[in-house]
């Protein structure tokens, strides 16, 4: 048996064994070797790819002309879970009672450039109403160029020749939903609002709603109380 003994300061000396073994690799493998099969990416493509991209939206824009370039309209809808739902977004499609309400039908509403979701539905009143004076103002801005097969013959809902010809193509979100800023109105302070414990209010407000219970309680044993107090007198 072997035995090991050392002094004081070579156990101070001496390092962690318990430690990771540094085994750091500082050396980038820029070649393409069987080993390392070239592990840094590199990105010389970027201006091409950016250029290439620029004319694919403007083959994009020519093909749907003149429909807006980014698509058909959407509803506002609020955000999912208790974290995110006071905040809107622009939801997937219109539900058929806001096509319903705004005098749209389900089945054209796709042609005229209105997106359509038919399993979402109105919880709310507010959102119903909400969408359908989206959609009643984007039916009063639209154009409708007739179909190729009814240029010769257009149909009522069809717009005149003067308003196709003033026609443009619109560029970016139709109809963006913007968040209201929050409107402070100032007013002057009084001496009331000066002489209001703010902290000390609610505190109160809050001991008053959690004693609302045993307050009861204790309104009823008294009223009991009383009651039996006055048989004994008579």
């Amino acid at each position: 048996k072997w035995a090991l003994r050392f002094s004081c300061a070579e156990l101070e000396t001496m390092p962690n064994f318990r430690l990771q073994i540094p085994n750091a690799h500082f050396h980038k493998h820029w070649h393409d070797s069987a080993a390392h099969k070239g592990r840094i990416r590199q990105w010389h493509n970027q201006a091409a790819r950016k250029h290439r991209r620029r004319e694919a939206r403007l083959a994009k824009a020519q093909a749907v002309f003149p429909r807006p370039v980014a698509g058909m309209l959407r509803p506002v809808v609020h955000c999912q879970t208790i974290r995110y739902n006071a905040k809107k977004r622009a939801g997937k499609g219109f539900t058929l009672d806001e096509l319903k309400e705004a005098g749209i039908n389900k089945r054209e509403a796709r042609g005229v450039g209105i997106s359509v979701d038919f399993r979402r539905k109105n919880r709310t009143e507010q959102s119903l109403r909400e969408n359908v004076d989206r959609l009643k103002q984007y039916k009063a801005n639209l154009i409708v160029f007739p179909k190729k097969s009814n240029r010769s013959k257009p149909k009522a809902t069809d717009s005149s020749k003067g308003e196709q010809s003033k026609a443009e193509q619109y560029i970016g979100d139709v109809m963006p939903i913007v968040k209201a800023a929050p409107k402070i109105v100032p007013y002057k302070i009084t001496d009331a609002d000066k002489k209001a414990k703010v902290f000390f209010t609610l505190r109160m407000e809050r001991s008053n709603a959690k004693l609302v219970g045993k307050r009861e309680v204790a309104a009823k044993k008294k009223a009991a109380a009383e009651a039996e107090a006055a048989k004994t007198k008579v």
